[in-house]
């Protein structure tokens, strides 16, 4: 098999795509840190994977989360904001399989087990459960799971995750709108559903955990039209009852359908939105809303992070793997040589830029995360190395240079392009800063106008084959720095291709180093996630990929 023209849309595919207590009236129940309470026991038996357990909860309440903006839609296959991704991957859908623990693999949630795969990598056979339902009552079988997978590779759908399918049997002619056959998705009987891919795909499964697998009643779809990206009816945890576009408000009530009994513990969710992040801040302090959906930003971090108190009472530290980087436009004379982007990497302190961060990131200076698990690196991460990053300026023959930062409105960026340009003048780059809105900003990436521009990307996979493949693979969904290396592309269908997660690792290392050597960014740090939450919210529970647990929080 030949790896260097390894579909585009699949690595499109990989693109990600971010508590002190109430009195609650208890007799001798003991409390936890951060004012959380063990609580009592639920007599629950278990809960879909996820992180945290439900031994202790009752049931009952509800709890208001707040967003800055409104969800683009509750639509499994075209919600891809914050507000819409939490929503249809927390609330509304259970996929056939969810992320084990705080940091763990696909493990079965609407699958009555892992999936049986052939030897080489290209069949899976997947058994549901009998007892998942819809929201409307209609048990789930697998033609609903063939109707959706061909609704999300319909080009009349335009789903931004068509892509993530691309791997499987007949889907390129199917998106391309040449062929109406799917021959690679079928159901063998109502529980059993067979997929068929074009060449093995390590993160299948993982793919299959995403709101966008998840199973649709085509009745309800046909019936509700476009009404079903703001009322649709799914199978997850809780059934939307109200959108309210002039108010700016949708609620969520506890679905009697869920297939795991108690669960889950809480009556209602309502989102709130159109609130700027201080407001929400206040609004939290003041018991008006419980949940901060964006968790704690820029905006407010230094007033939480500079205050114990606040803190301990309303963050909680979510585990994520996510990356920083200044991203270089390779494409322009300036930042052509190799070597001027070597030295503004040796040239750039990440520690005291990870100070600006104000706890939301940590010095790093490699693309994929410190903490990426499994994974053996082969180089080692950029640190600060003036004299080194003056001798490679001079052996490219750069005595002084001009460049243009681009930011949009940040906070984090904002400041850290001043502190890159402090850095920089020390060897000679004059950094000029321009601010632009966040439209104008990302129509200037699109157009290759800007020579340095701030990245932030959190991996929505269980590899750090989700952050290079997506931003430094030929072509990728988010390659705005105009990189191409056909080494990288190779290495990176062959770690898309394996059948092992060793397997795969090892080839992501090695396109890691080739990334590393072309320098096109300046590597800054490891992304950190705190969650914002009211001391009320007990056993509050999160994943980067997936947002807030509702089905075992309890108030």
């Amino acid at each position: 098999m030949s790896f260097d023209a390894v579909s585009r849309r699949k690595f499109l595919a990989l693109g990600g795509v971010g508590a002190v207590a109430l009195a609650l009236a208890s007799c001798g129940r003991t409390t936890v840190p951060g004012a959380q309470m063990v609580g009592p026991p639920s007599g629950i038996p278990g809960a879909p994977p996820g992180p945290g357990d439900v031994v202790h909860g009752r049931s009952g309440g509800s709890v208001v989360t707040a967003w800055t903006a409104e969800g683009n839609s509750y639509d499994a296959q075209l919600g891809y904001d914050l507000h819409s991704w939490e929503a249809v991957t927390s609330l509304l859908y259970l996929p056939l399989f969810r992320f084990e623990g705080q940091a763990g693999g696909p493990a079965p949630a609407a699958a009555a087990a892992l999936p049986e795969i052939s030897e080489d990598g290209t069949r899976y056979v997947i058994r549901l459960r009998p007892d998942v339902k819809f929201h409307n009552g209609r048990p789930v079988v697998a033609d609903d799971y063939v109707y959706a997978w061909r609704r999300l590779l319909d080009p009349a759908t335009e789903s931004w995750a068509s892509g993530y399918f691309g791997s499987i049997v007949g889907s390129e002619d199917y998106l391309a709108g040449i062929s109406t056959a799917l021959p690679g998705v079928y159901a063998q009987d109502d529980l059993t559903l067979i997929v068929e891919l074009s060449a093995p795909d390590v993160t299948f499964t993982s793919l299959m955990a995403q709101p966008y697998a998840a199973a649709l009643p085509r009745e309800e779809v046909e019936r509700l039209g476009e009404e079903f990206g703001r009322m649709p009816v799914g199978n997850g945890p809780f059934m939307i009852t109200s959108y309210d576009t002039k108010n700016r408000r949708s609620v969520f009530v506890r679905s009697p359908y869920y297939p795991w009994p108690g669960l889950p513990f809480l009556d209602e969710v309502v989102y709130r939105w159109g609130i700027d992040p201080s407001m929400q801040f206040l609004q939290l302090q003041n018991g008006d809303v419980d949940i901060l959906g964006e968790g704690l930003t820029p905006t407010i971090a230094e007033r939480v992070q500079g205050n114990p108190e606040l803190r301990e009472t309303y963050t909680k530290f979510i585990p994520v793997l996510g990356a920083s980087w200044a991203a270089l436009n390779v494409a322009t004379d300036k930042l052509a040589d190799p070597r001027v982007r070597q030295a503004l990497n040796w040239a750039t302190d990440k520690d005291q830029l990870a100070k600006y961060s104000r706890g939301l990131q940590k010095s790093w200076g490699a693309i994929i995360p410190e903490e990426e698990p499994d994974y053996q690196r082969i180089v080692p991460p950029y640190s600060y190395d003036l004299t080194r990053a003056k001798a490679l300026m001079k052996d490219a023959g750069v005595d002084s240079l001009e460049l243009e930062f681009f930011c949009n409105d940040d906070d984090y960026w904002k400041s850290a392009s001043l502190v890159l340009q402090q850095q920089w003048a020390e060897i000679n780059v004059d950094l000029n800063i321009t601010t632009l809105s966040n439209a104008a900003f990302w129509t200037a990436l699109d157009n290759g106008e800007a020579d340095v521009f701030g990245r932030l990307f959190y991996q929505v996979q269980p590899t750090g084959l989700d952050i290079l493949a997506s931003n430094f693979v030929t072509g990728a969904s988010s390659n705005f720095q105009g990189y191409s290396n056909p080494r990288v592309d190779d290495l990176a269908g062959r770690s898309l291709a394996s059948l092992t997660r060793e397997e795969s690792n090892a080839h992501l290392a090695r396109a890691e180093a080739i990334v590393a050597e072309d320098a096109p960014g300046v590597f800054i740090g490891s992304l950190q996630f705190y969650a914002m939450r009211s001391p009320r919210v007990q056993n509050y529970q999160m994943r980067a990929e997936t947002g807030t647990y509702y089905d075992r929080i309890w108030v």
